[in-house]
C-alpha cells in the first residue's frame, strides 16, 4: 500500500499553522460563522453578549476546566457556543473532542448541523482520516465521527456509556445534560464517568455541561452549577445605572413586602394589559421595559457569586429574560405565567413547571399530588365487616353486587412473611364495597430499629411447611360470603403481586383450585406521559395467568376515585366508582392500619421538553406503609381483567362495565 507523502506533509504544515494560532474562540466565530434564519448574516456577539465569555473559556490560556451552564430555553447557546466552539477547536487548537446530546435520536440531527458549520466556515479540507489508505478505505468522516489533524470529534448520546469507554478526551460538550441518566447499574455515576475520560488532559481539559433544568429532585445540571462559582449576568438599570441581575420576582433587601422583578397591569376582567409588562429594579424601584433589550445587554458582564468547589470550576446561570430582541419578549412569559395561575383557581403545576424550567432556567421542585386518607375514611358506610351490603348498594343507587375480587401484596422476607389482602365487592354501577382486609403473617418493618424485638411466630412463603402462608390464603379465597339479601357469593378472581418471591407465587397460582392470576407492575419507576392513551393491563408474554399492570395509570384513576364526594343525608345516588368501607371493628379498618396506607404515595410531575408532561407515583418517604393502597390498585385491575375476558368471549367490542354487569346478571 502506497502512502501519500505529499498529503502527510500538508498535515504537518497545517499542524504547525494551528499551533501558531492564538485567536480567541469568540473572535474566530465572528470572523467565520455565518448565521441562517431567523438572523441571517455574519454572527455577532452583540446580539447575545452573554455567550462571549462562555465560549472564550475554551481558550488554552483561560483557567476554566469544568464549565456548567444552567439556562432557560432559546437564548442562543447553540449558535453562540456549541457549534462555533467545535469549529474553533478543529481549526485552531485541535484535540480529541466529545459532543454528547441527551438522546440517541438527536445524534444524526446534531451531526447535520456540524456539517453545515464545517462547510460554512471552510473547514471541509481538514476532515480526513488520520490514517491514509486507498480510496476504498475510511474517510475520517462518518455519521458519528469527524477526524481532523491532531484530533477528532465524536458525537453520541450521554446515556450510551459505551461511547465513553477507552477514550481520552481533551474537550467535552455535554449538551442537554439534564436528559442524561444520573447513574446506571453497569457504569455508576454518569458525571463521574464522563469526567474520568479527561484524566489524561487534567491540566488543559475543557469540559462543558449545558442544559435547561427540569425536576429538582433528579437534576444533573443544578448540582454541577452549584459546584462552580455561580455567575450571574449583570446589566445596568436604565433608571439608576446600577448593575443588577434580572429576576422574575425578588424581595428588596430581603423584605417580602417590597418585591421587584417582572410586573404588569390587569384590566377589569383580570386580563393582562398589552404593553404593560416591564421590570421594577431591585435597587431603585424604577420601571423599565424590554423594548431596548440590545442596549440593555451590551454593557453586561458576568459576576461570580460563590466560591467554587475547586479551582477551574466555572458555572453560569441565565434565564430567558435575557433573550435578545427577536426572540420571546417579557410579555410572552408574563402571559404564560398568567395561564399557569388562572384567576380564582389553583396553580396549574404543568404550566408552572414549564415556566420555571424554560423561562427562568431554574429547577422545579415537585410537590406533586398527595392523597388525603382522612377524607377517604369518611366513606365508612353502615355495614358490618364480612357482609356483602347488597341492600345498601341498591339504596345508594349502585344496583346489585355483581363481582367479588381479592388482591394480595407479598411483604417481609422469604422466611418472615406477611401477605396483606383485601376483599372487594363491585356493584352494577362500578362503585365498590370493601368487605374485609387482613394479613397472614406477622412481619414487622424495621423491627431491628426497636429496642426490644417482639416475640412472634415467623411465617414463610415456602410451600408445604406448617407455617406457610399459602394454605391460609386458600381459606380466605374459599370463604362463602353472604349478602344482606340472603344470597351466597364467593370470590370470583384473585390476584397476587408477583414482583417479589416470584417463584413461590407462581407455584401457588399454577396449583390453586381457585381462579388466581399473577400481577406485576409494568415500569412502575418510569414516567408516563399524561396525554398517553394506554390500557390498564396487558397479558405477559413470559407465562400464562400473568398480567402486567400500568400501575401509575391505575393510581391516577384511584386518586380520582378518592376525591369523589357523597352526602348520605341526601337522596342523591352515589357517583359511579365511589369507594365504600365497613364499620371498623376487631382492630380492622382503622386509620393507622388501613386508611393511612392510601396517603403513603404522592404523584410527581415532570415536563420534559419535546416529550410532554409526564408523571409517576412514589413513596413520600421510606418509612411509610402502602400495602393496602397497592392491593386496591390490584383489585381495580382484576375488575378490568375479568370484564375484558368475559366481554371478549361474548364478542362485545369496546365493552363498558355496564356490558359486563349485564352479562353477569343474565341480562344479555
Amino acid at each position: 500500500m502506497l502512502l501519500d507523502y505529499s498529503l502527510q506533509l500538508d498535515e504537518i504544515l497545517e499542524s504547525s499553522r494551528i499551533h501558531l494560532s492564538s485567536i480567541k474562540p469568540s473572535e474566530w466565530t465572528e470572523a467565520n460563522m455565518i448565521m441562517q434564519k431567523p438572523f441571517p448574516g455574519p454572527f455577532r456577539y452583540s446580539r447575545t453578549p452573554y455567550t462571549r465569555e462562555i465560549i472564550d473559556c475554551f481558550a488554552p490560556d483561560h483557567p476554566a476546566r469544568i464549565v456548567s451552564v444552567m439556562k432557560g430555553a432559546q437564548v442562543g447557546f447553540s449558535s453562540g457556543v456549541i457549534y462555533p466552539a467545535v469549529g474553533w477547536i478543529m481549526k485552531n487548537q485541535p484535540g480529541n473532542t466529545l459532543l454528547m446530546v441527551g438522546h440517541d435520536d438527536l445524534v444524526e440531527e446534531t451531526m447535520t448541523k456540524i456539517d453545515l458549520m464545517i462547510d460554512a466556515t471552510g473547514l471541509r479540507p481538514l476532515i480526513r482520516s488520520a490514517v491514509q489508505r486507498n480510496k476504498a478505505g475510511k474517510t475520517g468522516d462518518t455519521n458519528t465521527k469527524k477526524e481532523f489533524p491532531q484530533g477528532y470529534l465524536v458525537v453520541g448520546s450521554a446515556n450510551n456509556h459505551k461511547v465513553l469507554r477507552q477514550r481520552d478526551m481533551q474537550y467535552g460538550i455535554i449538551d442537554d445534560f439534564e436528559a442524561v441518566k444520573g447513574s446506571s447499574k453497569e457504569s455508576g455515576n454518569s458525571r463521574k464517568l464522563i469526567e474520568q475520560r479527561f484524566a489524561a488532559y487534567a491540566d488543559k481539559m475543557k469540559l462543558f455541561y449545558i442544559s435547561t433544568p427540569e425536576l429538582k429532585q433528579t437534576s444533573n445540571i443544578e448540582p454541577a452549577y452549584m459546584l462552580g462559582d455561580r455567575r450571574k449576568f449583570m446589566v445596568p438599570c436604565p433608571e439608576c445605572a446600577e448593575f443588577i441581575d434580572l429576576h422574575w420576582s425578588i424581595a428588596v433587601d430581603g423584605d417580602p413586602k417590597q418585591m421587584a422583578g417582572i410586573t404588569w397591569k390587569k384590566d377589569s376582567r383580570g386580563k393582562l394589559v398589552h404593553g404593560s409588562v416591564g421590570y421594577v429594579c431591585q435597587k431603585c424601584a424604577g420601571f423599565f421595559d424590554d423594548r431596548k433589550k440590545n442596549e440593555l445587554l451590551q454593557p453586561g458582564f458576568w459576576r461570580p457569586t460563590a466560591e467554587p468547589s475547586r479551582l477551574g470550576n466555572y458555572s453560569y446561570h441565565l434565564s430567558s429574560l435575557y433573550a435578545p430582541a427577536g426572540m420571546y419578549d417579557w410579555e410572552h412569559y408574563a402571559l404564560n405565567f398568567e395561564e399557569a395561575h388562572p384567576e380564582g383557581s389553583k396553580r396549574d403545576e404543568h404550566l408552572f413547571q414549564t415556566h420555571q424550567n424554560l423561562c427562568l432556567g431554574l429547577t422545579y421542585e415537585a410537590t406533586g399530588e398527595t392523597l388525603k386518607a382522612n377524607e377517604l375514611q369518611k366513606n365508612i358506610s353502615k355495614y358490618e365487616i364480612g357482609l356483602i351490603p347488597e341492600k345498601i348498594s341498591v339504596n345508594h343507587g349502585n344496583g346489585e353486587i355483581v363481582l367479588i375480587t381479592c388482591a394480595c401484596d407479598l411483604n417481609g422476607t422469604e422466611n418472615d412473611a406477611r401477605l396483606d389482602y383485601e376483599v372487594v365487592a363491585w356493584s352494577e354501577s362500578g362503585s365498590s364495597y370493601s368487605i374485609e382486609h387482613g394479613s397472614i403473617g406477622t412481619f414487622i418493618p424495621r423491627e431491628g430499629a426497636k429496642k426490644n424485638k417482639e416475640d412472634r411466630a415467623r411465617w414463610t412463603y415456602e410451600h408445604y411447611r406448617s407455617n406457610s402462608v399459602w394454605p391460609e390464603l386458600d381459606k380466605v379465597i374459599g370463604k362463602i360470603y353472604e349478602t344482606d339479601t340472603n344470597r351466597k357469593m364467593q370470590i370470583f378472581i384473585t390476584g397476587i403481586d408477583c414482583g417479589h418471591y416470584t417463584n413461590h407465587a407462581y407455584t401457588y397460582i399454577d396449583n390453586s383450585n381457585y381462579t388466581v392470576v399473577g400481577l406485576k407492575g409494568k415500569d412502575s419507576d418510569k414516567l408516563v406521559r399524561l396525554s398517553a392513551d394506554m390500557p390498564t393491563f396487558k397479558p405477559a408474554r413470559e407465562r400464562a395467568k400473568l398480567y402486567l399492570v400500568e400501575v401509575n395509570h391505575v393510581k391516577d384513576d384511584l386518586a380520582d376515585l378518592m376525591k369523589l364526594k357523597y352526602d348520605s343525608g341526601n337522596d342523591d345516588k352515589q357517583p359511579p366508582g365511589f369507594m365504600n368501607y365497613p364499620i371498623p371493628s376487631s382492630g380492622m379498618y382503622l386509620f393507622d392500619n388501613f386508611f393511612e396506607h392510601y396517603q403513603a404515595e404522592h404523584r410527581i410531575v415532570v415536563n420534559k421538553e419535546g416529550e410532554g408532561i409526564s408523571a409517576r407515583w412514589v413513596k413520600i418517604n421510606t418509612n411509610v406503609q402502602n400495602h393496602f393502597f397497592d392491593v386496591r390498585i390490584y383489585n381495580m385491575t382484576l375488575k378490568e381483567i375479568l370484564s375484558s375476558i368475559v366481554c371478549k368471549e361474548a364478542k362485545i367490542k369496546n365493552h363498558t362495565w355496564k356490558d359486563f354487569a349485564d352479562l353477569m346478571m343474565g341480562r344479555m
